[in-house]
């Protein structure tokens, strides 16, 4: 797919399906960088308002999500009696027992605890923490089930219209700030006494060719987490767009049926 063709990008900062903390930003191409075109809502996007909203966008769109867009491989195994990890030969799971062993080399006996858990992990969560320093949520970790669940019922809905790293791509916005940034300011924008000031002027004054359009005031992303997200997931896909991020060449194969997380490259080393 050519990504040039893209001029909308919509970020989703997905919340539980039954409350009010989901939330949506729209950014257009503007000259050469892109402008926030709306980003607050008085309503709820419970699952039909943001379902119509999503399939009622431009064809030029790609919509970048806060939520996992795929199950752990065991979670989605279609074999009816499980052989264990140690037999198992699906990609995803051959990749997690040669990490976990690579992980475990020179442990003595059995019994160790399990260095990964491929029913609650996917691979890109583990390289984002492992070769990232980034510590996203596991997919089917404390708390995270309610949204994973409804993440993969919105990817069935919008099925007809959106396709997983073609239109519609799984971003982390900490990983965004961590990488375009720092690990201070990632760690410093949420839950933290001094949040406004970074996200103001550590955050969206300095990233490069974003700008809010008439109405749209800096402010209203500043004071809410769930807004200042969404606007963070367009953006990253405004570069993924830009910059034509791909998945891995080493490992695609698990990757591209594991799921993986777009996020800026790291810096060099």
């Amino acid at each position: 797919m050519q990504r040039s063709r893209f001029r909308t990008f919509v970020g989703v900062d997905l919340g539980g399906g039954k409350g009010r903390t989901t939330a949506v930003a729209v950014l257009n191409s503007h000259g050469d960088g892109v402008q926030v075109l709306q980003y607050r809502s008085e309503q709820a996007w419970y699952d039909e308002r943001l379902i119509a909203f999503l399939l009622g966008q431009p064809d030029d769109t790609v919509v970048a999500m806060d939520a996992p867009l795929s199950l752990p491989a065991c979670v989605r195994c279609q074999v009816p009696v499980c052989p264990g990890v140690q037999a198992c030969v699906d990609p995803t799971v051959v990749w997690f027992r040669g990490r976990a062993e690579a992980a475990h080399r020179g442990a003595r006996g059995p019994g160790h605890k399990p260095h990964y858990t491929p029913y609650t992990q996917r691979a890109t969560e583990v390289v984002l923490h492992e070769e990232g320093q980034i510590l996203p949520r596991e997919t089917l970790g404390q708390g995270m089930g309610p949204l994973t669940a409804r993440a993969a019922h919105l990817v069935r809905a919008l099925a007809g219209r959106y396709r997983i790293n073609d239109d519609l791509i799984e971003v982390y916005p900490k990983a965004t700030v961590w990488r375009l940034f720092d690990e201070k300011t990632a760690r410093s924008y949420k839950k933290h006494h001094d949040e406004q000031a970074v996200r103001l002027g550590k955050i969206l004054h300095q990233l490069p060719h974003l700008t809010f359009g008439p109405g749209q005031w800096q402010e209203f992303g500043v004071q809410n987490d769930h807004l200042f997200d969404a606007v963070l997931c367009a953006y990253t896909a405004w570069l993924w767009a830009r910059d034509g991020w791909q998945l891995p060449a080493t490992d695609r194969e698990v990757f591209d049926a594991d799921g993986w997380i777009f996020a800026p490259p790291a810096p060099a080393r």
